[in-house]
């Protein structure tokens, strides 16, 4: 007989609060003037990863630091290895917030219960829950000829080097099934590839001096700051400009404009405000620089419609059409630079579409990094259970497994798909201003997960 996971939750639920607004606290953003041998990541993730590790010791796991990349936790000796990968990193701070982003301050009441803060939905909430699931599972003996691995995270904002780190120089084995918290439910069956670029080059943006805006390639940029010579009646200018949020200030024969945008994730640009594009149409036309407008023209449109490189891929089903995200901004010394972040299906030519943008913008491109697409079968045993235990927990019996433009650790993880955890209607404002969680989901998780890891310990690998 299944157990009542749902009542069994119920008992981790302020345990899991008190972990979750500690966990909060702890400005784990991958900071590179604090690295060292303890701390590949910086101090902040380390502190993270090292509660996570106070943590597991506390209640009674077996824990390895995994030389400051991750934090391991795992129960049981032998049988089937189910393993979740979730991320304690998170994105730098950006935007106007109504909420400190590490107070962890929950507003409302009931099942209108929220927790803000940097982290809350990704990663940090759902970590947790996971963590609260396992131990439900330990204190009430339902760890029974298998075994749970939990592996916490310190880079996967950044392109997941913690987990490669964790595979294939530490020689980690593969679990036989496990799942990622960090997407949507129902279940991420395929995910987008991705192209991580950089665009640079000489251009004349004259009179303009300098710009800097974004902090992360893969979150739409949301303010960028413009540095140029004084200029007689901008500020009436930019007024006139529908919509148009900024600020001005002089220093002397500078002026200094901030352009504001919305901040949104780089899988879904469609969904924010980049300021960068939106300072090149203004600029452009206020000033008359060709180059800008041309900017503005050929980066527009996200799915890269400016330059010929929209692409729709069947396969991916609403989430088929490919993306282009410009997170990061700089102009210096003439020299231009813009980091892309290119998402796509199976029927896209991602080095194609990058060399066409290479050409309508008259800039050199340079591929970083590149993240191959996934893509599981419907009938493979591990989207059949874990639908089945989501169906069986929820009595959502219609809703469908998704493919998403979003990378999670599922591609760096074998046996593994994204499970969660954000519910319908609550996305959490991931990498945006007031990233929230609701109490009442970060409950439902507890139970999900732990429902999840148990029906998947029964399957044979």
């Amino acid at each position: 007989m299944r157990p009542n996971f749902k009542k069994l939750a119920k008992n981790y639920e302020d345990l899991g609060i008190k972990a979750l607004r500690a966990l909060i606290g702890k400005e784990s953003v991958y900071d590179e003037k604090t690295i060292s041998k303890e701390a590949p990541y910086g101090a902040g993730v380390k502190s993270a990863l090292d509660f996570i590790a106070k943590l597991g010791k506390e209640y009674g796991f077996k824990v390895d630091p995994c030389q400051g990349r991750c934090t391991e936790i795992s129960f049981g000796e032998e049988g089937t290895l189910v393993g979740i990968y979730a991320h304690s990193d998170v994105v730098p701070v950006s935007g106007k917030w109504d909420h400190k982003p590490f107070g962890a301050e929950i507003v409302g009441e009931g099942k209108e219960a929220k927790m803000y803060g940097r982290g809350t939905s990704d990663d940090k909430g759902p970590l947790i829950a996971a963590l609260m699931a396992i131990k439900l599972l330990k204190d009430n003996g339902l760890i029974k000829g298998y075994r749970v691995r939990l592996v916490a995270g310190g880079d996967e904002e950044r392109g997941s080097s913690c987990l490669e780190h964790y595979f294939h120089v530490l020689k980690k084995p593969a679990s036989d099934f496990g799942f990622t918290p960090d997407a949507d439910f129902p279940l991420i069956y395929a995910e987008k590839g991705i192209h991580r670029a950089e665009a640079s080059g000489k251009l004349d943006l004259k009179p303009i001096i300098a710009m800097d805006g974004g902090v992360v390639g893969n979150a739409v940029c949301d303010k960028i700051v413009i540095t140029l010579p004084t200029m007689k009646g901008l500020q009436d200018k930019l007024k006139a400009v529908p919509g148009l949020r900024f600020d001005i200030s002089e220093a002397g024969p500078i002026q200094i404009v901030t352009i504001f945008g919305k901040s949104a994730h780089g899988s879904t640009p469609e969904l924010g405000d980049n300021a960068a594009i939106k300072a090149f149409k203004v600029f452009g036309e206020i000033l008359g620089n060709k180059n800008l407008l041309n900017l503005a023209k050929v980066l527009e449109d996200p799915f890269g419609k400016g330059f010929g490189g929209d692409c729709y891929s069947e396969g991916f089903g609403p989430a088929g059409k490919s993306t282009f995200n410009y997170g990061i901004v700089s102009y210096k010394d003439g020299v231009l630079k813009l980091s892309i972040d290119h998402r796509y299906g199976e029927a896209a030519k991602p080095e194609e579409s990058l060399e066409k943008l290479g050409k309508a913008t008259g800039l050199s491109i340079r591929i970083l990094s590149v993240s191959p697409m996934l893509h599981f079968d419907l009938k493979d045993p591990l989207i059949v259970t874990l639908m089945k235990s989501y169906k069986h927990m929820t009595h959502k019996f219609f809703d469908k497994p998704m493919a998403i433009g979003g990378g999670t650790y599922a591609k760096e993880a074998k046996n593994c798909v994204a499970y969660g955890s954000a519910f319908k209607g609550h996305e959490g404002d991931i990498h945006a201003p007031n990233e929230y969680i609701y109490l009442d989901d970060f409950y439902r998780q507890i139970a999900i997960y732990a429902d999840a890891i148990y029906a998947l310990g029964q399957l044979k690998k």
